[in-house]
């Protein structure tokens, strides 16, 4: 029976690896000499110079379509799909080298590129298989600058558009047989890395992109509940500037030109965004800053206010309270009134969640109005309770209170600002 269960999980892992062979090309890179490089210049500024060389590399890697497998050390293996994207990504890589040491001096980096086109074992997180051991053997045989070429790879694409030339044929280890080798002659190619914006210093790999798109979200999020929970009450106990804090709906009436205006403002910042390659390090700072800050805020907030803790006295002792009513709607699809009536006309519709100025109460029999704010000089009516009827219970529409700012919310804020301040300082960029 154990044979047989044995049998029977060897056949279903060859069946799985013998699904998971494609055709792929795979790419090696080494930097010449970086041995002496980590003996003389120490780790940090070995670890400094493989952070820098990746910053430059991964962006020509991912342009051309290619997947970063590993990095062993200061090597790097990616694969591809096609052999011409492969190459054009070790020109590509060859280019940004030699730009970069015209314009830094002191950056001496030299690269030796292999690659090979053959079957391979191909897994979510790696790829195994013959392919992977001659491009790594061609790669050896390459000196830096230089791009070794398989003739496997060479057969699939334009020899003249990559100016290859033969170079050597050799036997790799553990072969018994010679291999063809072509040499690029990328120096007289132009340039592939035109469109590729690269900043060595501040581009981002996925671990640090998710994180920053954590710290984006958490600013939106805390930025939102801000609004909501106090700035929109702030703002709109002013009557001048209640209907663009309460009432979204007032914007349909301003005048056309801060419309266009707005609507410009708008495209600009949209196409700023779709340009920028790289983000400034300030604006990463003050995202993790506003992620610290929503730690430390909801840190405070969130046991006090929904756990049963006793906060005291001092705590719930009011600061600030509001000069006027607010009357949120609690219900969907209310109708706000010319006149306290329900035959009265509509002027418009609101929904749950929606905020009004109060500005006048007026009870009429069993019912309460309240008198709200909804236009420049515009006022409005909307019912407090629907009465109880025979078989139909009471529903509240609106509810009315003031804006309350208490001890334990500058509290929450104050030790938000120390959050922010502790994410500030200690953003750091990751090394790639």
């Amino acid at each position: 029976m154990a044979d047989k269960k044995r049998h029977w999980f060897g056949d279903s892992i060859v069946r799985q690896i013998k699904s998971s062979r494609k055709k792929i090309t795979i790419l090696f890179t080494d930097i010449e000499d970086s041995t002496r490089y980590w003996e003389t210049r120490g780790d940090i500024n070995g670890r400094l110079m493989v952070n820098y060389h990746n910053r430059l590399i991964f962006p020509i890697i991912k342009k051309c379509k290619g997947k970063i497998v590993k990095t062993i050390g200061d090597a790097i293996m990616a694969s591809f799909s096609k052999p011409g994207q492969a190459v054009k990504a070790a020109v590509g890589i060859q280019q940004i080298l030699e730009q970069t040491r015209l314009q830094d001096k002191t950056f001496g980096l030299k690269v030796r590129v292999g690659i090979h086109t053959g079957k391979a074992i191909v897994e979510h997180s790696d790829i195994f298989g013959d392919v992977v051991n001659v491009a790594s053997r061609i790669e050896e045989m390459s000196q830096g600058n230089e791009i070794h070429i398989s003739e496997n790879t060479a057969k699939k694409i334009d020899k003249k558009t990559f100016d290859l030339v033969k170079a050597i044929s050799f036997t790799p280890k553990g072969k018994t047989q010679k291999i063809t080798i072509y040499r690029c002659e990328w120096q007289d190619m132009g340039l592939v890395i035109d469109d590729i914006q690269i900043d060595p210093f501040l581009s981002m790999g996925p671990r640090q992109k998710v994180e920053i798109l954590i710290y984006a979200l958490s600013c939106v999020g805390i930025f939102y509940f801000l609004y909501i929970k106090y700035l929109r009450y702030i703002i709109a106990d002013s009557e001048s500037l209640a209907l663009f804090s309460l009432n979204p709906q007032y914007f349909i009436n301003v005048p056309t030109i801060v419309s266009v205006v707005l609507v410009a403002i708008t495209l600009v910042a949209a196409i700023l965004l779709i340009r920028m390659t790289t983000v400034p390090h300030f604006i990463l700072r003050v995202l993790k800053g506003g992620f610290g800050f929503c730690i430390g805020f909801f840190l405070l907030f969130l046991p006090a206010t929904y756990l049963p803790i006793d906060t005291g006295d001092i705590l719930n002792k009011e600061i600030f309270q509001s000069r006027h009513l607010f009357v949120e709607v609690k219900t969907d699809d209310i109708n706000v009134r010319e006149k306290p009536s329900i035959k009265s006309e509509p002027l418009q519709k609101v929904d749950k969640g929606n905020l009004l100025l109060l500005t006048d109460v007026k009870k009429i029999g069993s019912l309460t109005w309240n008198k709200v704010l909804i236009g420049k000089e515009v006022y409005g009516w909307i019912l407090r309770v629907v009465p109880a009827k025979f078989g139909v219970p009471e529903k509240r529409l609106t509810i009315t209170y003031k804006f309350h700012f208490n001890y334990l919310d500058i509290l929450a804020v104050c030790i938000g600002l120390i959050g922010f301040i502790w994410g500030f300082l200690n953003f750091k960029l990751r090394p790639v």
